[in-house]
């Protein structure tokens, strides 16, 4: 069904962190996350990865990887999952740069959001990103996301309040966009 997509998501493993511990690192990268940046000892990212690996919540971590060489490119989150109202948060994180605004960022959202829909029922996924995260948006729009609004001053980062953009799908919203993309 996604034969023609260039990445795929597969459960994490405990070698994970020594990909992570750059990205996290990365001041490049920290200006696109929503959250501030923090100092993560290699011990304690190893840490994250083996407790998110063993994690039974109500969220769920996935490895990008490029399909064609399997590196290991990024994550996506399911957060929050609210099974009684069927919603959940979503987030990504490509932390390979030579992956950036080439589409990548598209295809790991529609992957996650079938796993969402299809796999596990749900019927709302919410996003937050910065406002000046553009290619985000446009990434989720492609997706089937809506803009819901903006939380202002959401967040303290980099010396300052920041505004968050807010998105949602619904599965109605991503039935009609895989329609249109002819996958079933």
């Amino acid at each position: 069904m996604f034969d023609n997509f260039r990445i795929k998501l597969r459960a994490l493993e405990p070698n994970d962190y020594k990909n992570s511990i750059k990205w996290r690192n990365d001041d490049e990268i920290w200006k696109m996350v929503v959250g501030p940046k923090y100092f993560v000892s290699e011990a304690y990212e190893k840490k994250w990865v083996e407790d998110t690996i063993s994690n039974n919540s109500n969220s769920l971590t996935l490895a990008i990887c490029v399909k064609e060489t399997d590196e290991h490119i990024g994550y996506v989150y399911l957060n929050n999952i609210d099974w009684k109202n069927k919603n959940a948060t979503t987030a990504k994180l490509i932390g390979e740069k030579q992956y950036w605004s080439k589409g990548f960022g598209t295809e790991v959202s529609f992957l996650i959001l079938f796993h969402a829909f299809i796999v596990l029922g749900l019927e709302r996924i919410e996003s937050r990103q910065l406002l000046s995260n553009i290619g985000s948006i446009k990434s989720l729009k492609k997706c089937g996301y809506k803009q819901e609004g903006v939380l202002r001053n959401a967040i303290f980062k980099d010396g300052s309040y920041k505004d968050l953009n807010l998105m949602s799908v619904i599965r109605e919203d991503f039935d009609k966009i895989m329609n249109e993309l002819n996958i079933k």
